[in-house]
């Protein structure tokens, strides 16, 4: 199966290990922990009996909810299927759709040159990091630098002030944080049905690995989020620190474009030319991550650090002075339909795929809200598409399944299979890297 060859991390939503991804182009998750469908199905007929491997699962399934109900998510589809449209079709003057594609990955992920990693020095709860934010500035197509295309920051350093790593706080922190806090919150209620003492001692387990986790050195672009949020709000409890970091990602992945320039900007940024400027480029260009930090901050400014163990998302919404939930949803309503009107106007032949993804996904939004504060209720009548689960002995043929049935499949609405689906998928992806490596040359 040619498709398990190595996968660029842009391509994949963030993954810290091995034991599983969520691929967004190929609609699969990868679960390297279970053999087969059938030892999955059995731990899902009872996840209490296996809730380690089980909650791994449910990280990456975390990652394809974030695809298909936020707002960010759904943009992102729009620009998979686009893409996927213009391969099978072949007209080049759409092929630009390709690079739209791409570099809307990258921009989430800012890896490689962004991401500056100094020395090896893991933390703890009793001997912290330090962090600062900050602001730096990308490069054109060109290799100039582009003052309209800044980038935040956040530069780790141990206690005594050596330079751990410096990470973009990006897309990819707030999708590593949602996924996370759904793992961990699994693995808490499952702790909490044990009689003590071996509650207890579970929980300080939990405790230890999400330790290891916001602390090692290696895996900070993911866990940035979560100190921002946990530093700024004063909270101690890690689990704590990922429920309330959790919905302040989710409302950043939700926001609309149209309402960032209503958002209030720290007095304290405004004191330095820099960063004022700065502030209303990250602001223009929709910065999800920058917003993030805004909502946190204007938060603090405006109620302090957090009391209890419940955020309300209208004071984070009212304190950088947005519009209560209710507008918020029907505004991302709005813009939905507005992309379903444009692709039913393009003739896109995957809109049955869009439609059913975005179909549960707007059920799903609704119900638990726009920072998914809200339990999940049963949804199960509106599931139209899921993710393909591929599993560690996993193997099917599709390399030499004919093309053009399958196309013409798509383009009649019909159903694919898994073999079909994935012949036609790795196709368009060869043909949109393909035409990547070629731009600009």
């Amino acid at each position: 199966m040619k498709f398990k060859k190595r996968i660029k991390a842009w391509k994949k939503f963030p993954n810290v290990d091995t034991l599983g991804f969520y691929h967004c182009l190929g609609n699969y998750i990868q679960l390297n922990e279970y053999e087969d469908e059938a030892e999955f199905k059995k731990a899902a007929s009872n996840p209490s009996l296996d809730k380690k491997r089980f909650s791994v699962y449910l990280h990456e399934n975390q990652h394809y909810i974030d695809q298909v109900s936020t707002y960010w998510g759904i943009k992102n589809i729009f620009r998979i299927f686009r893409a996927f449209n213009s391969a099978i079709l072949g007209n080049e003057h759409d092929f630009h759709h390709f690079r739209d594609l791409i570099l809307s990955l990258q921009r989430d992920y800012f890896l490689d040159y962004y991401t500056e990693n100094y020395n090896n020095i893991p933390g703890s709860f009793e001997n912290p990091w330090k962090f600062q934010l900050t602001v730096g500035i990308r490069f054109d197509f060109d290799g100039k630098v582009n003052e309209d295309k800044p980038i935040p920051f956040i530069t780790f350093s141990s206690s005594d002030g050596n330079k751990i790593s410096r990470v973009p706080l990006s897309v990819v922190s707030l999708l590593e944080t949602t996924a996370t806090y759904t793992e961990y919150k699994f693995l808490l209620d499952e702790t909490l049905k044990i009689k003590s003492p071996y509650k207890e001692l579970q929980i300080k387990s939990l405790s230890k690995n999400l330790e290891k986790k916001l602390y090692h050195p290696e895996l900070t672009l993911y866990s940035a989020a979560v100190h921002l949020t946990s530093a700024h709000l004063q909270i101690t409890d890690p689990i704590l620190g990922y429920k309330i970091s959790s919905i302040f990602a989710k409302i950043s992945l939700n926001l609309p474009e149209s309402l960032f320039s209503l958002i209030n900007i720290p007095v304290e940024l405004k004191e330095y030319k820099n960063w004022t400027t700065r502030s209303k480029s990250l602001i223009l260009n929709h910065d999800r991550g920058y917003l993030f930090y805004l909502l946190i901050r204007n938060y603090t400014t405006k109620y302090g650090e957090l009391k209890g163990y419940e955020i309300n998302v209208e004071e984070i919404l009212t304190a950088s002075n947005l519009p209560i939930e209710e507008e918020v949803e029907s505004i991302i309503s709005e813009e939905i339909s507005k992309l379903d009107m444009q692709i039913l106007m393009e003739r896109n032949s995957f809109n049955r795929q869009i439609l059913e993804k975005i179909f549960f996904g707007n059920k799903y939004r609704k119900g638990t809200g726009i920072g998914q504060q809200r339990e999940t209720p049963d949804l199960s009548e509106f599931i139209m598409d899921k993710p393909h689960l591929i599993f560690a002995s996993t193997d099917f043929e599709y390399e030499n399944l004919e093309l053009k049935p399958i196309v013409d499949k798509v383009i009649y609405q019909q159903s694919l299979n898994r073999e079909e689906w994935f012949r036609l998928y790795t196709y368009c992806e060869n043909r949109i890297d393909g035409f990547n490596e070629i731009c600009g040359i």
